[in-house]
């Protein structure tokens, strides 16, 4: 199955666009608090995103967690496009 766009909705990261696989439901990114991470989670909803034929779904941001190694592997890096 293909990638899906994901909108980051929320926290410092808010709009900031990425794309990840169908089974992902949690996106975890670099904080700009030093030593934590953001979280995002799966709304379902979905929103159109400029430049893009297929619509992007919706991830809240839910809080921020202590940096750890497990993290660290799971990073992802969110793309600087915004929503229509």
């Amino acid at each position: 199955m293909a990638d899906r766009i994901v909108v980051l909705r929320g926290g410092a990261r808010d709009g900031n666009t990425l794309t990840v696989a169908p089974e992902v439901t949690r996106v975890i990114v670099a904080s700009e608090a030093p030593g934590l991470v953001d979280i995002y989670e799966d709304t379902g909803e979905q929103t159109q995103v400029r430049g893009n034929d297929q619509p992007g779904v919706v991830y809240d941001f839910v809080g921020q967690e202590a940096a750890s190694d497990e993290h660290l592997q799971v990073l992802h890096r969110p793309m600087t496009g915004r929503p229509q």
